[in-house]
């Protein structure tokens, strides 16, 4: 006799496998995968008497977006089952040195094919001269800094799609794509 539990289980894996078959073909060529974490946890600036708390997926979002806009045309925000000829996954992370009001940014761009194939890896690096003040200074100075390392790395960034035009019953939605390289961070 199946238990339960055991009954709930087989049930929810045949609704999450039955969802996740249908992915759905987007309009554009090139898609843009920000890590749901980025969005979902908060990096810490601390600096003597002031800390801010932000995500950085809403800051990189559309800073992003509209760089890959203005070079490669149509790109658009991967909505987990969509497939593309290319995802773009990008990897944000941010720094401030509060003894030299420096702040420093980095941006990793990953390039995927269709099929999930790793077509490049792009470093884009910046800094930015400030203090950390208000939220709204700290907000636009962080802007800054993403900015110019998202410029750092369009200068670096090509986007070639694969010659072998995959079909898209082989490729891959680009959650499963993006989710191929997210770190697991255990302090157990």
């Amino acid at each position: 006799m199946i238990s339960f539990t055991k009954k709930i289980a087989g049930l929810l894996l045949l609704v999450s496998l039955s969802t996740s078959v249908f992915a759905v073909e987007s309009s554009t060529k090139t898609l843009l995968y920000i890590s749901p974490n980025d969005y979902n946890y908060s990096v810490h600036l601390l600096a003597p008497y002031y800390e801010y708390w932000f995500a950085q997926g809403p800051l990189v979002e559309p800073i992003a977006l509209k760089a890959l806009q203005d070079k490669h045309g149509e790109v658009a925000l991967c909505q987990a089952n969509e497939t593309a000829d290319t995802i773009i996954r990008i990897k944000p992370s941010v720094f401030y040195n509060p003894q030299m009001h420096v702040y420093h940014s980095k941006l990793i761009a990953t390039v995927f094919s269709g099929k999930g194939d790793v077509l490049g890896t792009y470093v884009g690096e910046a800094q930015q001269l400030g203090y950390t003040s208000f939220d709204n200074g700290t907000k636009y100075h962080l802007n800054k800094v993403y900015s110019l390392a998202m410029q750092n790395l369009m200068t670096k960034l090509s986007i070639n799609p694969s010659p072998d035009g995959v079909k898209s019953e082989a490729k891959l939605p680009c959650g499963l794509i993006g989710a191929q390289n997210d770190t697991r961070i255990s302090f157990y």
